[in-house]
């Protein structure tokens, strides 16, 4: 079972040399074309020079989830969290990644389509989801996974709401569960 979260607008910028490549990417066995192709419809120009786990990056100073979640809480070996984000698809929340700009909303390539619309097409992200996996995804992340608002998890037993900080806190309480 892992926990199903989406990326943040707010990022850190990576500042100290820590390299890594698209190639270190988990499940790049699955999504590699994948994320070559939206890079280069989306124009990034990425330093994989500069890099930060994909937790840390995410936890731009306007994060509501991320900085929920005790630092303790995202190095546990057992903590699964899958991150799907709009650039790279589904990562793991370890993976280290570099600064970029761009969102499920965004339209990119040369038909002006919504990322969500792209990854959707590709029709893979599915393919990284297990039925005890829980959706913490909000509608726009669901719609890349198959094109509706229809949860592609379990759902958790309460109602969020806001922007994040409410799954952040509820998560970041089932993973200090975990041993």
């Amino acid at each position: 079972m892992a926990y199903l979260i989406i990326c943040a607008g707010s990022k850190r910028q990576p500042h100290d040399l820590n390299p890594s490549s698209l190639d270190n990417l988990s499940f790049t066995n699955i999504l590699f074309h994948a994320r070559e192709r939206i890079i280069r419809l989306s124009g990034q120009n990425l330093d994989w020079n500069h890099t930060l786990p994909a937790w840390q990056l995410y936890s731009g100073n306007r994060s509501q989830m991320y900085p929920q979640i005790i630092s303790e809480n995202w190095i546990k070996p057992s903590t699964e969290i899958k991150i799907l984000s709009a650039l790279f698809g589904w990562i793991k929340h370890t993976d280290f990644i570099p600064y970029y700009n761009l969102k499920m909303s965004d339209k990119i390539g040369f038909d002006n389509q919504t990322v969500w619309q792209l990854w959707n097409k590709l029709g893979i992200l599915d393919q990284l989801i297990k039925e005890t996996d829980i959706d913490l995804l909000s509608q726009d992340y669901r719609k890349a996974i198959h094109g509706s608002f229809k949860p592609v998890g379990l759902l958790p037993p309460i109602i969020f709401k806001g922007y994040g900080a409410q799954k952040g806190k509820w998560l970041n309480n089932e993973l200090d569960k975990l041993n």
